[in-house]
């Protein structure tokens, strides 16, 4: 620090400087750099270099702050009367500390102010990734927050829940992108084009959202242009993928040997005559459907700007060829964003705005009986793919013995479905600063999706059991549309030294439109692709299509107060509207208050050196939930009902009741309460987050059959019904620090949660059952018990002899030595639906996740583990590859029961499962527990002077290459131990045969102008 003599000021002094990039020396415009404590600062122009005049002469904290960077505060800056002062600025990459700026609801917060639970993740997280999802950075590195895939398919979208599971209905947070509030996942959004995510967990903070923040909030900011010089980046990467384990099947001989003895057991007749025959003629169908994959990605992005223009322009291109044949993805996207301020600094208008183009090549994972997977694991390994002796489509051969099992190969040739969308979102803003301090903003905000599904099925004969003689097309078709105003108006002021003040208030009225249109038609000529449309068929098998809309307008405020930045205090109301709902439930009012203890500030902390910010904080709030569907506080009337009347059974056109509406329904309403310490200590080496929340849902909206006799059963009617409660703990801890005259630099974040999940009430409702299969519903959701508790029978060992069969409950009249016993739970003598039990459930222990860095003279090497302990899965695949013999088996099946002794876990197999030994039992409830190395990245970036030496103007060239999901640690049989959702809650942790998360090995560069 250096003080000048100064010509022409009077009872102040001025602080001046420059911000570089540590790692680079290149100047850092638009670091925003203040007084700590107070209102005033100034930010970095284009050469890096601030002023901020008139500062009274005293002694004062600077903190320089610049996102994806640490910030960094010098203390004891002593101004002078009449002198300036340089202080100069050395920022380093790295993730959000406790001084950093935190996007919050309508604003922007000091993370050390917070008063609320808000975990951030920077752009240098996000970095070099070979991540097409901005969920993707999101799994494992938030404590509370679980992500999980739910297929490993290209372009798959993925489940993200905020502590816990709070509803039967939707459980999707809300997410925000520069201030626009999206009605769904923003996965049209580039990761590169991501400056940082901040994810509000507790009601207080997500209380300024009203109706819409009961699952927490995920806020988005994208990229920004700087003034000066215009700055191009380009990052390209391209990697390829692998099957990362199979399932261990029989083999030919093998699966004849135990097709011929299933067979024998049932008392019919051996299917091969010579097994030992089969020997090395084996086909491994999981080999016929899996491929090497493909990954490559381009961003292009240019920004820069000056006289108070910025802008920033990107573009990408993803494409992803699957591990598992004709699934593939391609996204395209485009990005703008500008901002204009005038040198008054009297307003400011901008926009951010986005357009992308996707094409999804979906394979069939979802259907329970055409799974390509099940195909897969079904088909017997003594048939090749084709044989030029069958008179079959393209020579496909087929189950023998009509077991219904289908080629796979053939499955994925004979499917074609592609998904299509376009997405366009974005806002435009205008914010006028009229005195200091005030500011008032206007937001519009629009997100536009068009939704297209193609599907055709050809002409196809391979089998009685797998055909296709008349060929048809389907198309369908649906549009979004969402309008969001918001105008918020925002003062701040310090009064005094030690009293300060942020007052918030603002309205929004939000519009939403879905509708669709569905048609297809069979009989085309052929199956030529140039005839594949709806117009060529012959026969028009219908068409239906339907319109919703819902409105939303709310009334919102906040007060931050701090008093000596030591005690902090933030009080939010919301009043909001829904068309959702009737007149008599119409609006809903939402408030928080949360409160914060900086313990670091006080006097009695001033001999304690190591502790550099120690902040208590709790607080209470109250959110809704109105995702449901639109209109069913009205009765409903569905049409295509026909009726019969008359002498002449005359048919006439009909309609007829579809579920009756409640004008009293209303939101469903989370309460909750959270407790929390934040702690930075040793220089802000290292950092501790810890939180504790219980959080109450109440007025579930659940479906509530009704009486036959009211006309409208079949559909029931919405109430609130019901209540869940969620109690867990968050953890995190961080150590980041430099050796060797900073030479070397590495960083170290960990981080555990827990989150328990009971049903607490489900009023009037009846049990609700979900998690469909082929033995029945899997799971059942009732009070004292998690959200989709796998519910079914207890097994207990393998009858030995017929002694044993006798002296137990009664199962079914063909129960023989070698079937599975199961308890005989009420004690009755017989063996029925009354004796099934709850299982286990899809909800871990906990979470955690650990991540890692280290630089080291433009080396550079990092690494990210995420894992997942004490859930159970339920294996639904076993059905076929551990049941009766007709299909193939898994390799467990030799340690089948043969005879007294010879088994007591895996039960005789026979063709007529007499004992029903397939039905929903714990025998396929497997522990899930996993730890998955998700990501691992070695990077070299080149001196900068090496391109100086050439004229090269090269800021930065950084090569890279790395892997993901390169190793899983876990117990668990299947092809992936991470299983998302299918359909909703109700349908968690169910294994179908899941498409498999691919192993990926990527190589990049990565180079900035």
């Amino acid at each position: 620090m250096i003080a000048l003599p100064e010509a022409a000021t009077a009872q102040t002094g001025t602080i001046v400087g420059t911000v570089v990039e540590e790692a680079t020396g290149e100047p850092l415009p638009g670091v925003n750099v203040v007084l700590v404590g107070s209102q005033k600062g100034s930010s970095t122009n284009v050469d890096g270099t601030y002023t901020i005049p008139g500062v009274d002469p005293g002694t004062y904290d600077l903190r320089a702050s610049f996102i994806g960077f640490r910030a960094q505060t010098r203390a004891d800056v002593q101004v002078v009367d009449g002198e300036t002062t340089e202080v100069d600025f050395s920022l380093a990459e790295g993730s959000i500390g406790l001084d950093e700026l935190v996007v919050v609801g309508y604003g922007e917060q000091q993370r050390q102010e917070l008063t609320t639970s808000v975990s951030s993740i920077s752009e240098e997280a996000i970095a070099d990734r070979a991540l097409t999802n901005p969920a993707e950075a999101l799994q494992g590195t938030v404590p509370g927050l679980v992500v999980t895939q739910n297929s490993g398919s290209p372009g798959q979208g993925f489940s993200v829940r905020i502590r816990g599971i709070a509803s039967t209905g939707s459980n999707e947070p809300l997410y925000v992108v520069d201030g626009l509030p999206l009605p769904d996942r923003p996965e049209y959004l580039n990761p590169n084009d991501i400056e940082s995510i901040d994810v509000i967990k507790d009601a207080a903070g997500a209380a300024i959202y009203g109706t819409q923040g009961s699952n927490g909030v995920i806020l988005i900011t994208t990229k920004k242009g700087t003034s000066g010089e215009t700055r191009v980046n380009f990052n390209a990467q391209y990697g390829v993928s692998e099957a990362p384990r199979q399932i261990d099947m029989l083999e030919a001989a093998e699966y004849a040997t135990l097709r011929n003895e299933s067979a024998i057991n049932a008392n019919r007749t051996p299917v091969y005559p010579n097994p030992a025959s089969l020997r090395g003629q084996s086909t491994n169908w999981q080999d016929q459907i899996f491929q090497t994959g493909a990954f490559q990605k381009y961003t292009l992005g240019v920004s820069g700007g000056g006289d108070g223009f910025n802008f920033r322009v990107s573009g990408d291109f993803t494409d992803e060829t699957g591990i598992v044949k004709t699934s593939d993805y391609r996204q395209i996207n485009f990005r703008l964003n500008t901002e204009y301020t005038p040198e008054s600094g009297l307003f400011t208008v901008g926009e951010n705005l986005s357009i992308g183009r996707d094409f999804r090549n979906v394979v069939p994972e979802n259907d329970d009986v055409n799974n390509f997977m099940i195909s897969t694991l079904q088909f017997s390994p003594t048939e090749p793919v084709r044989d030029p002796d069958l008179n079959t489509t393209d020579n496909y051969t087929f189950s023998q013995f009509g077991n219904n099992a289908l080629n796979p190969v053939a499955v994925l040739d004979f499917n074609n479905s592609e998904d299509r969308s376009t997405r366009l979102a974005g806002n435009v803003f205008a914010d006028i600063m009229p005195i200091e301090g005030l500011s008032l903003k206007s937001d519009v905000g629009v997100d536009l999706r068009y939704g297209d599904n193609y599907s055709f099925t050809p002409t196809y004969s391979v089998s009685p059991e797998f055909s296709n003689l008349t060929n048809s097309v389907s198309r369908y078709s649906d549009r979004r549309s969402s309008l969001i105003w918001s105008n918020t108006a925002t003062y701040s002021r310090i009064f005094g030294t030690k009293h300060d003040l942020t007052v918030l208030g603002g309205t929004s009225a939000e519009w939403n439109t879905y509708e669709f249109i569905s048609a297809n038609t069979t009989g085309l000529p052929n199956d030529d692709p140039s005839l594949r449309y709806l117009q060529q068929g012959s026969a028009s098998q219908g068409a239906t299509g339907d319109l919703d809309r819902s409105r939303l307008v709310s009334y919102f405020g906040r007060v931050n107060y701090g008093y000596d930045s030591r005690y902090l205090a933030t009080v939010v109301a919301r009043y909001d509207g829904s068309s959702r709902f009737g007149e008599n439930n119409r609006f809903g009012f939402f408030p928080s208050f949360s409160l914060a203890w900086r313990v670091s500030e006080e006097a009695f902390m001033e001999s304690v050196e190591f502790v550099d910010d120690l902040k208590l904080r709790g607080g209470y709030g109250i959110n809704g939930n109105d995702a449901i569907g639109d209109f069913l506080f009205l009765t409903g009337i569905e049409g295509f009902r026909n009726y019969i009347t008359g002498t002449n059974n005359t048919v006439f056109p009909g309609a007829t009741v579809a579920g009756s509406g409640n004008p009293d329904l209303k939101w469903e309403e989370s309460r909750q309460t959270t407790a929390g310490i934040d702690a930075s200590l040793f220089d802000s080496r290292l950092t501790a987050t810890a939180d504790f929340f219980v959080k109450n849902t109440k007025d579930l909206l659940l479906n509530v059959q009704q009486l036959s006799t009211s006309g409208a059963q079949r559909f029931g009617q919405v109430q609130n019904a019901g209540e869940v409660q969620n109690i867990g703990f968050e953890f995190s801890l961080g150590w980041a620090d430099n050796l060797f005259d900073g030479d070397l630099t590495y960083e170290i974040n960990g981080n555990i949660a827990q989150a328990s999940n009971e049903v607490k009430s489900l009023g009037a409702t009846s049990d609700i059952e979900g998690g469909a299969y082929r033995q029945g519903l899997i799971t059942r959701t009732v009070p004292g018990v998690p959200i989709g508790s796998y519910y079914g029978h207890v097994t207990d060992g393998i009858f030995q002899t017929q002694e044993e069969v006798d002296d137990a409950a009664f199962q079914d009249a063909g129960t023989a030595p070698g079937d599975i016993r199961f308890r005989d739970l009420n004690d009755d003598g017989v063996i029925n639906d009354a004796d099934r039990t709850f299982l286990g459930n899809p909800f871990p222990d906990f979470t955690y996740g650990l991540n890692g860095s280290v630089a080291f003279r433009g080396f550079d090497f990092s690494f990210f583990l995420q894992g997942v302990q004490g859930n159970e899965l339920f294996a639904a695949y076993e059905y076929y590859t551990l049941g009766s013999g007709i299909f193939n088996l898994e390799e467990d099946a030799l340690n089948r029961w043969t005879g007294p002794g010879t088994s007591n876990d895996v039960p005789r197999l026979t063709v007529s499962d007499p004992n029903q030994n397939t039905r929903i039992s714990d025998r396929y409830v497997r522990d899930g527990s996993y730890l998955r190395l998700k990501n691992v990245t070695l990077g070299y970036t080149v001196p900068q002077r090496l391109f100086e030496s050439i004229g090269a103007d090269v800021r930065k060239a950084r090569i890279f290459v790395g892997g993901q999901n390169l190793l899983t640690f876990t117990g668990y049989n299947g092809l992936d131990p991470e299983i998302g959702e299918r359909g909703g809650v109700l349908d968690r942790g169910i294994d179908r045969g899941v498409y498999p998360q691919a192993r990926t090995y990527t190589v990049g560069i990565d180079f900035r102008f």
